[in-house]
């Protein structure tokens, strides 16, 4: 493994621990909502031919920018200085529209004369993005109000594209062919925590974490930020909202062909905790 690049950055986080309701707790679990703003390019060239393929970005094909999807996270206290952390978040997306350009995707290839078919070209394309964070984090400094811990773990990033053509006259449909990508990408993050305590019942907290680096077949960078406030309900269940954003660069390449996706994921969230 080459480190290309391996950099921390910190986000001062202010974030309520309500005391009060949470010290012994030793899990503790968040269900939510995800609405997110999106921003995605992919490409997929055949590395026999040379050709790096054409970058399509999902505005291109039709897509929505903006779509609401569940996300989950755990946290369990492992002891007074060590937490296991993991979170999951997921992006679907699909879409059929017209197109009057040409492209190359893995092994569909759209000819520069598109001009000249009889018809209209139509892609039917589907992304998938499932994201899956497991981080160790440790406690590097306590107070009554202030909480910051250093994490040490592992993103997941499993992305996928599929595009479907097709010629559509009033007489008939005729396939054109389909292009596919898709990347699982393991890419190790160093992420700091903090907290600061504004009161009995309230949380603000936020994370920010950067990595780059190349090994295998895989050269990636990841950035991470998030920022959330937690209001007590009970002993052992919250409400909260927050604002994420994600980075994601990530290409692999393979004996026969080059995969790239650059991923942006960012927006509100809103979540119910439970704790015990």
């Amino acid at each position: 493994m080459i480190f290309r690049t391996a950099s921390l950055a910190t986000l001062t986080c202010l974030a309520m621990t309500a005391t009060a309701y949470a010290d012994d707790s030793t899990l503790q679990f968040k269900f939510g909502a995800f609405q997110q703003n999106t921003d995605v390019t992919v490409a997929s060239g055949i590395n026999d031919n040379g050709e790096p393929g054409t970058e399509l970005s999902l505005e291109d094909l039709g897509h929505d920018n903006t779509d609401t999807n569940p996300w989950f996270s755990a946290t369990w206290q492992l002891s007074e200085n060590w937490q296991l952390w993991g979170n999951y978040s997921s992006f679907s997306s699909g879409a059929d529209t017209a197109i009057d350009f040409s492209f190359d995707f893995g092994d569909l290839d759209i000819p520069q004369d598109i001009d000249e078919l009889e018809g209209t070209l139509m892609t039917r394309s589907d992304f998938d993005a499932n994201v899956y964070v497991v981080n160790l984090g440790y406690n590097l400094y306590q107070s009554p109000s202030t909480e910051v811990d250093l994490g040490l773990g592992l993103h997941v990033v499993d992305m996928a594209m599929t595009i479907d053509a097709r010629v559509e006259t009033e007489e008939a449909t005729r396939e054109i062919g389909t292009g596919k990508s898709d990347v699982s990408a393991p890419l190790p993050n160093v992420v700091l925590f903090a907290s600061y305590d504004l009161g009995s019942r309230w949380t603000l907290s936020s994370t920010l974490g950067w990595l780059s680096l190349k090994y295998d077949e895989y050269d990636g960078s990841l950035t991470a930020a998030d920022v959330e406030i937690d209001y007590t309900l009970t002993s052992h269940i919250g409400i909260g909202a927050g604002y994420r954003w994600v980075d994601y660069s990530v290409t692999q390449t393979k004996p026969k062909v080059t995969n790239s996706f650059d991923a942006t994921f960012s927006g509100p969230t809103a979540y119910v905790s439970v704790r015990f």
